[in-house]
């Protein structure tokens, strides 16, 4: 936060009252820092509570819900859509399902809990998180799986607002730590994602897919009981207090429309993209939805920037330089990546190195998370020393771009792209957990829910985006090419061109080789290996299309500014801000910037 266009002002919040709460205010007189929290030393230890931490340990269990339901479902697709006899098309939406409303809902609950406060939401987003769940979990057909994705992608939205409380109960100068315990914890939800569903789908083709959503209802039980019975945070500004009828009043309507009528449409088109029915080439599904899409999200944009100043984008979050916005462009690189890594690269896997659904192939998935649960302690361990984030980001993208290089060339070769995926954790690790601290950082400590639920939805719409251009290059490079390569592969060894169909069809699943007509070992190892080459040529190109990013996204690091002077012993949302109001002031000095105004309003 600017400091020097902030004032300290004492209130009265609430009309009855004589008890005095402060916050601070910027030049234009509007509120930037949580009611109570003034007057805390930023050179002096505080102490952390043990419930402070227990929160933390709370936003950790929902993180690795979250990051769960990000992984299991995308890992399982192919096992679920099989026990359920879905097609192709039905597949994706296991993914997308969830990703779509995740970004539109996540600014809109950020702001709300920012300025009414966050425990209803929480409650709230919880739960029907586990009815999602449920009816996932109880599904006879795919359309129910997907239903119950959609309910769990609208709750996806508080993801953001987890991470902002995890930094906001603890002093800035353990924020590292906060970000880095919420982060490995939910990395370790790969280990649960991918071996033992693995397992479970492999021991039961059937009904073992169940397991993905149980497991997930199971960790949506725990946070709601945690919540519940340990989160009772203080009100966060006056309007807090105010009726349900002047909340909903005050509540930025416009925004929000504009918002959920520009993203639906245009991430369906891009998740319509990669629908084997449509594609590009099916307007009505993909340009028309995008473009409409696209339009009206920059009619949003603007209606946020000059129709009104409190909307979803609160304008309080662009005060303090170009970090924060430029953070969103680093975050929306690192979600498109972590997207393939978590989509295109099981699809080599599966698809190229190793047979699909088994544990095997699941395991291929695990370097990438386990480098970032080993490099993460001691990443946040340097960072908390030197209150340093800026370089750790930029080596990040730097370790991606090795990791995008190495998995467009590792072809055929499962071990190569098996060490290139652990080198892309690498990368991952200081990106993710550190632009949080960097938003957080840069943005004002009232409107951290809203800073760190906008990265979620930057990294999420990014992720989408970035998936549907994947999946079209690599459309492109295969819809023809795969056929023709198989058929010039086997026509030579006296294979009946009658039967490429039914060969075909074998290959991507598995079934009816038994009814296809002079069929042999070497005609089939044949257009196996024709197969193989044409997908791994176009993953290459489709990796290779992404490094730009990755180069552009290092280079911005280096134009922007460390903003570590956040990184204090000030807790941004105590949990008792009676400790943070009597906590020992220091005396002003001459390098103090703050222009402190004490007035009471009663």
């Amino acid at each position: 936060m600017d400091k020097s266009n902030t004032t300290h002002m004492e209130v009265s919040t609430f009309p009855d009252s004589h008890v005095v709460d402060s916050y601070a205010v910027d030049s234009k007189d509007e509120q930037v820092t949580v009611i109570g929290t003034m007057g805390q030393d930023p050179n002096h230890k505080s102490h952390v509570s043990w419930r402070a931490w227990a929160i933390v340990g709370i936003c950790a269990l929902a993180t690795f819900q979250n990051t769960y339901f990000g992984i299991a479902p995308a890992a399982n697709q192919y096992a679920i859509s099989g026990a359920l006899q879905g097609t192709a098309s039905e597949r994706i939406w296991i993914v997308q399902a969830g990703a779509v409303p995740a970004i539109a809902f996540g600014p809109i609950f950020a702001i709300i809990s920012d300025v009414y406060g966050r425990r209803n939401m929480l409650l709230f987003a919880w739960t029907l998180f586990a009815v999602g769940s449920i009816v996932s979990m109880t599904a006879n057909g795919m359309t129910a799986v997907i239903a119950g994705q959609v309910l769990s992608g609208v709750a996806s939205g508080i993801s953001g607002i987890m991470f902002a409380v995890a930094s906001e109960v603890i002093p800035g100068a353990y924020r590292a730590y906060g970000q880095t315990i919420v982060s490995w914890v939910s990395g370790l939800s790969s280990l649960v994602a991918l071996l033992p569903i693995g397992a479970a789908t492999t021991a039961d083709p059937v009904n073992g897919w169940r397991w993905v959503f149980r497991i997930k209802f199971i960790l949506e039980c725990l946070v709601v009981i945690g919540i519940a019975a340990l989160y009772f945070p203080p009100p966060r500004t006056a309007a807090s207090k105010q009726s349900l009828g002047q909340k909903l009043k005050a509540l930025d309507w416009i925004g929000y429309v504009l918002l959920l009528g520009a993203l639906v449409p245009f991430l369906m088109g891009f998740a319509w993209s990669g629908d084997s029915n449509y594609g590009w080439a099916s307007k009505t599904h993909t340009v028309v939805p995008v473009v409409v899409g696209g339009v009206l999200f920059i009619v949003c944009l603007i209606y946020e920037w000059k129709g009104t100043k409190t909307g979803f984008l609160d304008h309080r979050l662009f005060q303090n330089g170009r970090n924060f916005p430029l953070c969103m462009v680093l975050i929306a690189v690192e979600g498109s990546l972590f997207y393939l890594m978590n989509n295109i690269y099981p699809s080599q896997v599966n698809g190229i190195w190793e047979q699909p659904g088994t544990i095997k192939a699941n395991a291929y998935l695990l370097p990438f998370f386990m480098v970032i649960t080993v490099v993460s302690p001691f990443l946040s361990i340097y960072v908390t020393k030197y209150r340093d984030v800026k370089w750790p980001i930029f080596i990040g993208f730097v370790s991606f771009s090795a990791s995008v290089i190495g998995l467009a060339l590792s072809g055929t070769n499962g071990k190569l792209g098996l060490a290139f995926n652990g080198i892309g954790g690498l990368g991952f690790a200081p990106v993710l957990i550190l632009i949080m601290v960097w938003v957080q950082n840069s943005t004002p400590p009232l409107f951290i829910g809203t800073a760190s639920a906008l990265t979620i939805s930057s990294r999420t719409l990014g992720g989408t985006v970035g998936l549907g251009i994947a999946n079209a290059i690599y459309g492109s490079l295969t819809n023809t090419q795969i056929p023709e390569a198989i058929i010039g592969a086997v026509l030579p060894l006296g294979f009946n061109p009658a039967n490429i169909g039914q060969l075909i069809g074998f290959y991507f699943s598995g079934q009816g080789l038994d009814k296809i007509p002079g069929i042999n070992g070497q005609i089939l190892g044949a257009g196996l290996e024709a197969l193989h080459k044409t997908e791994a040529h176009a993953y290459k190109i489709v990796w290779l299309s992404f490094l730009p990013g990755c180069i552009i996204a290092a280079g911005i690091c280096l134009f922007m500014r460390n903003s570590s002077e956040r990184m204090n012993w000030v807790v941004d949302a105590p949990l008792d801000t009676k400790e943070a109001q009597f906590a020992e002031v220091h005396p002003p000095t001459m390098d103090d910037t703050i222009e402190v105004e004490l007035t009471e309003r009663r």
